[in-house]
């Protein structure tokens, strides 16, 4: 069963591997200004808000997860190919929009069903979700290597593109479009996991807000919230940064594979630092590495320096985000673990929504420079770091709240 997960989760990341990392590179090359590109690479967080929550209200009410994944692959596969070929900026912030809505669900959903058919998740899901980061990786080293164009596989793709037979940076798009097909049909492969039939609580995500009055969970979503809020500067401004040092587009996507790369190696690492550490000190570590990240991409050079720096990304992903998730499904029990997990896309996306913005604004004013622009997140991080460590307690002190938790009045349907 490992392996099955670990299968769906290299599929599972490997097309927004393919995509993210050139995304505003490609923004860039059509024209757009800061606004313009802050608005499309907004999508992923609007997407956020709406979609996990309804694919988890679906999932723990309605519809098998394996299903409701294999149909928001294949949709997203679709979008996909259409978004490589559309240049206006209304057009790609309505397709990529809708590939978000569809994909971003796909995330949540492949964590609960992990989380569902996993033995002890709490060991396991570490070594799992790692493949979703090798997944993402080999996204970036095969596109590095098409942009490359090898002769073999210019031959072969001249056969089917005979005008252009060389890379297009919009190819990025296209081979994610085929590794999400490839996700769908997959995912029709994976064990039965049914909706609840009886459930105590009849709107599961509004039963995972009750979790909120505990303070443990309350401070950690409010860091969620607050730490995405900076992430953007990173898939916006990071790609560009690099390319303004020289690096050759060819090379920026296995260069930003650096985190992932890293985030490989502690993930392996995962279940010994959340034994030695536990989920406060282990979520600490990522929060101080995100720090330093954002702090040396605000000096902006030496060119090593930066390239260095996005290596830390990969830990507090790690670090934040997946113990985090481990957190979480502790105290979420069986019938509301999907919509948890949504609820925490959600945080996740409110955070995107107002970092995307947030850089357009910065950009704007700081007139494109990058070291005003990185100096923004790196005093927001420093904030963040200080006010979790005086904020958050051991994850121990919520377990007698999330017994607690009462149950919903019965379904109309089932009152009579």
């Amino acid at each position: 069963m490992r392996w099955r997960l670990s299968v769906l989760m290299f599929l599972q990341y490997a097309p927004a591997g393919a995509v993210l990392p050139l995304y505003s590179v490609q923004l860039q090359t059509l024209g757009f200004d800061p606004f313009e590109m802050a608005w499309c690479c907004a999508t992923q967080a609007l997407a956020a808000l709406l979609g996990p929550l309804v694919a988890g209200q679906i999932a723990d009410r309605y519809v098998s997860a394996e299903r409701c994944v294999a149909a928001c692959a294949f949709a997203s596969g679709v979008l996909l190919w259409l978004l490589a070929n559309l240049t206006s900026p209304g057009a790609v912030f309505l397709a990529t929009l809708g590939f978000w809505m569809v994909m971003t669900p796909v995330f949540t959903l492949g964590t609960s069903l992990s989380f569902a058919h996993l033995p002890r998740p709490d060991r396991d899901f570490g070594w799992v979700r790692m493949f979703g980061t090798i997944g993402w990786v080999c996204s970036g080293w095969m596109l590095w290597y098409w942009f490359r164009d090898p002769a073999w596989l210019c031959e072969w793709v001249g056969y089917f593109r005979p005008e252009q037979p060389r890379h297009l940076l919009t190819d990025a798009y296209r081979a994610a479009s085929l590794l999400s097909f490839a996700l769908a049909l997959y995912a029709l492969t994976l064990p039965h996991t049914p909706p609840q039939r009886h459930p105590s609580h009849w709107l599961a995500p509004v039963a995972a807000l009750r979790l909120l009055r505990a303070r443990p969970f309350a401070v950690y979503f409010a860091a969620v919230l607050l730490l995405y809020i900076t992430v953007p500067f990173t898939t916006q401004v990071t790609p560009l940064l690099l390319k303004a040092h020289g690096v050759p587009q060819a090379w920026l996507p296995a260069v930003l594979t650096m985190a992932q790369l890293f985030e490989v190696v502690s993930l392996g690492v995962l279940p010994i630092m959340l034994l030695c550490l536990g989920v406060r000190g282990t979520m600490i570590l990522g929060l101080t590495a995100w720090l330093i990240s954002l702090s040396a991409q605000t000096l902006g050079q030496p060119l090593w320096l930066v390239v260095g720096s996005i290596s830390l990304n990969g830990l507090y992903v790690t670090c934040f985000i997946v113990a985090g998730q481990v957190f979480v499904n502790r105290h979420a029990h069986g019938e509301i673990r999907a919509s948890t997990q949504a609820l925490l896309t959600f945080m996740v996306g409110v955070g995107l929504l107002l970092g995307n913005l947030l850089v357009g604004w910065v950009r704007e004013l700081a007139d494109e420079a990058f070291r005003p622009t990185f100096a923004v997140p790196a005093t927001l991080a420093a904030l963040l770091l200080v006010a979790f460590i005086a904020g958050f307690a051991e994850e121990d002190s919520v377990a007698e709240v999330t017994l607690e938790v009462p149950a919903e009045s019965p379904p109309l349907a089932a009152r009579g």
